[in-house]
């Protein structure tokens, strides 16, 4: 592609709307197109007015350093209560405001006018003007677009600054100052997109922190591509690559170019009980059981003449719970023939003072193998006395102790005497780290490979055009394929290189050794990685004589740079064969890649 055409498609991926600066590199870009097309073609204003609103506030607020872009007065590593402490709301639903006039034209001050009417029509939010209200909002144009997230207590700034002149980027900062965090740093967001964070900026990775679900409550709404809060999928990126990757393939677009989702309307109503009258509040939905084993719960009173009753109930959990666990430590007790157990805010770096505690209760009677895919702990000598992982032999800590682990190396795989493993992890108050994940399972498996020693009795077919590579570290191709293994980032894979000499077409097939039928069926796990512009074709075949012509499984097409999992449930009646067959797409940015193949012996879940 020629170097000023893919300036200009980079530019139209990134645009949203308002009129807003362009930077030196879109000018000079802009300068050079505007030479090749028609007059009549408005390109620097088509431009201007479809970048996506949080990229124009990133645009304007570029010298400021802000949490997440545009939210003054936070650290990256300050506990952060949102909406799930109502305490952070306005609770008459009214917001004072004054508006710096001596700041903004006439037409500026209509503007933002236009953008609190945007609330009046769609919520029961109203923004109402100070008369001596000791808590309200002072919108004035200083450096950049930002706002604190609720109530601050006194007057508190909102700016819109050069730069932010726009109704989208005043309801998003609104939004901030309602009481809402960015969508994309739920503590569900990793169900739901990938952070690419080799393409983020240096020194901007904690931009994409996620919060704890002690800190902020989602209003039980599903996750929001569309939300004027989410960032686009380019924000803080420092090549154009995308820095968020939706998880499953969707026609959403990533951020707002106008304003309101339906979603951002539905919880700014959730939160604010709109659909009550004055007085109490909606209660909260309960909060995940703390360490002590208690959930709580809070609603606020919109009357100025006060509410009679309680603001705040507590209720003890329910069994199972375990008193000193952590929220963010997930499930305690773990059954079922498999599972995973990952540190708690993983990819990110665990939190201070964790105690966890997991007891896997396997099914049946098999002994249970543990199995670390990652780890990286803060290491604290022979003892490991700051933070530490220990794995019991059995229900609890009175059982033999098989280890006590930290650092940066893998433990050894273990295995149970009997159906029951104790696992504990505990940290102090400082040095945290990116954690662990640990898979286990109670069953027998068939096949467990994850390519970092050889190839695991997996061989390649002689049937094919060309032979899948194992690999480590990034394909020799750019902008296609893994930067690196699925699991601990060192290891192994296996990928088919798309370049020449291969053409369209062409493919390779992986093998696998020769597995006995099963009545009860069997489960194929494993991960692959298909990502460039013109991806062929992952298929998966059970070979069992005579190649069938359906796959079993198949997946398309470009999947974006990130490891997806596929299970798939089999059923053989005889003696069979997987076959992985990778098909090469229209040209050479088409690498697929595959990871950590188990085959386990009972059916997917």
């Amino acid at each position: 592609m020629h170097r000023s055409l893919f300036a200009l498609s980079l530019l139209f991926a990134a645009c949203l709307a308002g009129p807003v600066p362009l930077n030196k590199a879109e000018e000079d870009a802009i300068l050079l197109l505007e030479k090749k097309l028609p007059k009549d073609k408005p390109l620097r204003t088509r431009m201007q007015a479809e970048k996506d609103i949080m990229d124009q506030i990133l645009e304007a607020n570029n010298e400021l350093n802000m949490f997440e872009g545009d939210i003054p007065g936070v650290s990256a590593n300050m506990a952060r209560n949102a909406i799930r402490d109502v305490t952070k709301a306005w609770t008459s639903r009214n917001i004072p405001y004054v508006i710096k006039t001596d700041d903004f034209s006439s037409t500026e001050i209509a503007l933002i006018h236009q953008a609190m009417e945007e609330y009046h029509l769609q919520t029961c939010i109203r923004f109402v003007p100070r008369t001596n209200q000791p808590d309200y909002i002072h919108m004035k144009k200083l450096t950049g677009c930002w706002s604190g997230v609720g109530v601050a207590g006194g007057e508190q700034e909102v700016s819109f600054g050069n730069g932010c002149i726009h109704k989208g980027i005043m309801m998003h900062e609104l939004m901030h100052a309602v009481g809402f965090w960015h969508e994309q740093s739920r503590s569900d967001r990793d169900d739901w997109v990938v952070i690419q964070w080799e393409n983020i900026q240096d020194g901007k990775a904690h931009n994409f922190n996620k919060y704890s679900q002690t800190e902020v409550d989602t209003l039980g709404a599903p996750y929001d591509y569309g939300s004027v809060m989410h960032y686009s999928a380019t924000s803080f990126s420092k090549s154009g690559l995308p820095t968020i990757v939706a998880r499953t393939p969707t026609d959403e677009v990533m951020g707002q170019r106008n304003g309101f989702s339906t979603t951002d309307v539905q919880k700014i109503n959730q939160l604010y009980s709109c659909h009550m009258p004055v007085g109490w509040s909606d209660w909260t939905e309960w909060s995940p059981c703390d360490d002590t084993c208690t959930k709580t719960r809070r609603r606020f009173c919109s009357d100025p003449n006060g509410c009679s009753g309680r603001d705040t109930e507590t209720q003890k959990c329910p069994w199972p719970c375990l008193a000193g666990v952590h929220p963010d430590c997930g499930n305690s007790f773990l059954g079922g023939p498999s599972g995973e157990i990952k540190s708690p805010m993983h990819p990110q770096n665990y939190h201070d003072f964790l105690n966890c505690r997991w007891l896997i209760n396997a099914t049946g009677t098999e002994p249970i193998t543990l199995s670390f895919k990652e780890f990286s702990v803060e290491a604290g000598g022979a003892a490991c006395s700051y933070d530490a992982l220990k794995v019991y032999d059995g229900a609890d800590e009175s059982a033999p102790l098989l280890g006590t682990y930290c650092g940066e190396t893998n433990p050894p795989d273990f295995t149970s005497s009997g159906d029951r493993m104790f696992i504990t992890f505990s940290s102090d108050s400082s040095y945290n780290q990116r954690g662990f994940v640990m898979e286990y399972s109670s069953v027998r498996m068939l096949a467990d490979c994850d390519f970092d020693t050889d190839m695991c009795s997996f061989f390649q077919d002689g049937s094919d055009n060309f032979d899948w590579i194992r690999h480590q570290g990034s394909t020799p191709s750019g902008q296609t394929g893994p930067t690196a293994d699925h699991t601990t980032g060192l290891g192994h894979y296996l990928f088919i290189e798309a370049s020449s000499p291969q053409d369209v077409g062409h493919n390779a097939i992986l093998r696998s050794p020769i597995y006995p039928p099963s009545s009860a069926g069997y489960c194929l796990d494993f991960y692959y990685h298909m990502y460039g512009v013109n991806v062929g074709d992952l298929n998966v075949y059970l070979f069992t004589g005579v190649r069938q012509e359906d796959p079993d499984w198949s997946m398309s097409g470009n999947q974006g740079n990130q490891w997806l999992r596929a299970r798939i449930s089999i059923k053989p009646t005889s003696n069979f064969q997987i076959m992985i067959e990778a098909i090469r797409g229209a040209d050479w940015r088409g690498d697929i890649a595959i990871d950590d193949i188990k085959l386990l012996s009972h059916p997917c879940e």
